[in-house]
Formats: C-alpha cells, sequence, structure tokens
C-alpha cells in the first residue's frame, strides 16, 4: 500500500536525523538542520515534532521497528524449534554483507551514537535484546546459548564499526560457523535425550 503524504514526510524526518547524528552526533540535530536536510519549514517540521527530543525519539522508536521487523521476516521463514531460526538470525547479522538489510549498518551506527551521547532509550534497547534473546532460546536452545548468540552479534558489529573489513570479515566467518555448530550440537543432543526418553525400558515393556 503506498505511503501517505504525511508518511513520507515523516520517514524523510526519520532519515534527515540518521543522516545528521552519523554526521555529527547528536549535537548536530538541530531543528533548522533537520529544516534544511528534510527541505520542509520550520512550521511544517514542527507540526510533526514540537522538539529536539522528540525527533530523536521517533528517530529511535523507528529504528527499532524496522530492526524487530527485519528479524521478524528472516525468522518467520522457518519453523521453531529446531535451530533453524537461531541460525537464520546469525547469517542477517554475521552472514555476508550482501545478506544485510541496506542501510542497516548506518541506522544501527546512528543509534548507537544516540544512545552513548545520552538520548536515553534504555527501554528500546531492552526490547531489541529480549526480542533476540527470546527468538533463540525458543528455537530450542539453552539459555547459555541464547545469551553467547546475542551478546556475540552485538559485540562483532561494534567491532566492525572500528575495524577493517578485510580483517573483520574473516574472523567474522569464523564465529558463524563456530556458533553454527554449537546450535546443531545442542539440537541434537536434545533430539537424542528426547529419543531416548520415548524408547520404553526393559522393565516398561515386560
Amino acid at each position: 500500500m503506498p505511503k501517505t503524504k504525511a508518511a513520507e514526510t515523516t520517514a524523510r524526518i526519520i532519515d534527515s536525523v540518521m543522516q545528521l547524528i552519523l554526521q555529527g552526533g547528536l549535537p548536530a540535530v538541530t531543528l533548522s538542520a533537520v529544516c534544511r536536510k528534510a527541505g520542509l519549514s520550520k512550521g511544517g517540521l514542527m507540526h510533526h515534532f514540537p522538539t529536539k527530543e522528540a525527533l530523536i525519539e521517533a528517530f529511535l522508536q523507528q529504528s527499532v521497528r524496522d530492526y524487530l521487523d527485519l528479524v521478524q521476516q528472516t525468522t518467520d521463514q522457518h519453523a521453531a524449534g529446531a535451530g533453524k531460526r537461531a541460525k537464520a538470525i546469525l547469517e542477517l547479522f554475521l552472514g555476508e554483507p550482501k545478506d544485510c538489510e541496506p542501510g542497516m549498518d548506518g541506522d544501527c551506527a546512528a543509534v548507537m551514537v544516540a544512545l552513548i551521547q545520552g538520548s536515553g532509550g534504555k527501554s528500546l534497547v531492552d526490547e531489541v535484546y529480549q526480542t533476540l534473546f527470546d527468538l533463540i532460546r525458543n528455537d530450542g536452545l539453552s539459555r547459555d546459548l541464547a545469551d553467547l548468540i546475542v551478546v556475540t552479534i552485538d559485540g562483532v558489529w561494534l567491532q566492525s564499526v572500528i575495524t577493517a573489513d578485510e580483517r573483520i570479515a574473516p574472523r567474522t566467518k569464523r564465529i558463524r560457523n563456530k556458533l553454527n555448530q554449537l546450535i546443531t550440537s545442542e539440537i541434537s543432543m536434545k533430539t537424542r535425550s528426547m529419543n531416548t526418553k520415548a524408547i520404553p525400558s526393559e522393565n516398561e515393556r515386560t
């Protein structure tokens, strides 16, 4: 369904906020700067977002929605309980660059800058981590492995921000392969355990 004019304007504003954060951090996000970047009058901008705080909050909320929608679309392609959803999440965030959503890295970087520079948003971050954890945990994996995967995704992304691609890419691939092995191993152990419990003992058969 095509966007309404108001929705298109809001999207343009949010994108302008992201670009300004990437260029100069939160201090670069002023009502005047967003007006220039988005091609709006000050009155037109303030009709949607009356303050800088409202702009930042809207940017963070939209970024989190986009992030979680992407994760949900990725995992919905697989049935839960066999580790396939967890592997799809790994491929999404630790896979080859062509597998990543265009613009996602810039969006995440802008979110990180905004959070570091004190915009708040702790509840949004908690929502992201909890959603990822729940999806992985409900895919048949242990709490420890779910925690490991979520923390590793976060750590690898942070390292990729400050490390050259040619150095981080091979390391990321090794990490992804190792986590996939751990997922396969846990699911196999769980399946064997369930099959063993399903087989009646000698006493039960007699």
